[in-house]
């Protein structure tokens, strides 16, 4: 693991609790979920410096070298509705945005959790949340990738064209892990207390201004078809509402990739 990271992630307290810190796993969602089965507290934080079994969106792997990415997940026991849960992933990455923005320039967010520089993917979001026990209410667990310091060579062939790192994005040569993950923490307490003391809405109007303004054309790719037209906003539940242009109908998106 990278020194600089092992250094701060020994000494770091998220919500009061203690990150774990791991050499290998295979996924730091899993780990985070089996801690959270043993009884572990809201704010647990599981980092890895290489995943073996790394998760993506829509069943997708993530890529990671070992010491050149950042991954870890985040423990969380939302006392919001569980329908506004997607909120808090994209108020992950918008914590990765601003961190990232420090050093680098045209960061930007994509719906539903992607963060990108000019286009290319540095950072994506995994949400899951599972009941884990009867009569309480899901845990959510935030999983997060950032690409750090690859240069574009490091990539395979068939990322150079999608993918980028905070050390291409900033032209550093390095770029400190320890400081971007206490960046992302510290900011991301942030959007908690917003979320957990004025509730979604005020998170939302946190959130709202990283977005496309509404009136932007946007196309929203799902599984099955696309939806292109005019967004009309973000809801409390992290979904978008979109005027379809060719039926005139709003749709309201819940999951999909904005193109």
């Amino acid at each position: 693991m990278d020194p600089d990271l092992l250094r701060t992630a020994r000494v770091m307290r998220f919500l009061g609790v203690p990150a774990e810190v791991h050499e290998s796993l295979g996924s730091t969602n899993d780990e985070a979920f089996r801690r959270a089965q043993e009884g572990a507290p809201e704010g647990l934080v599981v980092l890895a410096g290489h995943q073996t079994s790394g998760k993506g969106r829509l069943g997708r792997t993530w890529f990671d070298e070992p010491g050149q990415s950042l991954m870890f997940s985040i423990l969380l026991k939302p006392p919001i509705p569980l329908q506004s849960y997607p909120l808090l992933s994209l108020a992950l990455a918008s914590s990765i945005a601003w961190a990232a923005a420090d050093i680098a320039s045209e960061i930007a967010i994509k719906w539903p959790n992607d963060v990108l520089h000019r286009g290319k993917k540095l950072s994506g979001v995994l949400a899951e949340s599972r009941g884990l026990r009867p009569g309480e209410p899901p845990v959510l667990v935030l999983g997060a990738g950032v690409n750090v310091n690859y240069h574009e060579s490091d990539f395979p062939r068939e990322f150079r064209e999608s993918a980028t790192s905070l050390c291409i994005a900033s032209g550093e040569d390095r770029v400190e892990m320890g400081w971007l993950f206490s960046g992302i923490l510290t900011h991301f307490v942030h959007e908690l207390e917003a979320a957990y003391g004025g509730g979604p809405g005020a998170l939302l109007e946190r959130l709202r201004p990283q977005l496309p303004e509404p009136g932007t054309r946007v196309r929203i790719a799902l599984q099955d078809r696309a939806v292109e037209g005019e967004l009309l906003e973000l809801t409390e539940t992290g979904a978008l509402r979109v005027r379809d242009q060719a039926s005139g109908l709003v749709e309201i998106l819940t999951a999909g990739v904005m193109e």
